[in-house]
């Protein structure tokens, strides 16, 4: 029984853990990502404009790491699938030059 409660104690310390991790990723890393992506745009730029877009980039890509969760549940609920059945296409001829000589196209 005492090896249950053990197992049980390292499970939730793992999963402590990972909790961590997860932190220091979208915060830290993801920081740390934004500032060299500013820097690296005005290294190779020497524009204020482009470090401010390579800004705005890196903080909106932040923002959908962050969000990630409330997107894949928006998803479902946006789309839906309908009970009509797919459109079916029927093509009828070997290729392009039979359907344009069928029309009169190319005489």
């Amino acid at each position: 029984m005492t090896d249950l409660v053990t197992l049980a104690g390292a499970i939730e310390d793992v999963d402590a853990l990972g909790k961590q991790l997860n932190t220091l990723l979208m915060t830290t890393v993801m920081a740390v990502m934004v500032t060299l992506a500013v820097i690296a745009t005005w290294r190779s730029t020497k524009s204020v404009i482009a470090a401010g877009a390579a800004f705005l980039g890196g903080v909106a890509l932040w923002f959908v790491v962050l969000n990630a969760p409330a997107f894949r549940d928006s998803v479902g609920e946006d789309l839906k699938p309908s009970a009509a059945p797919a459109p079916v296409v029927q093509v009828v001829g070997s290729g392009a030059v039979d359907g344009l000589a069928r029309f009169g196209a190319g005489r």
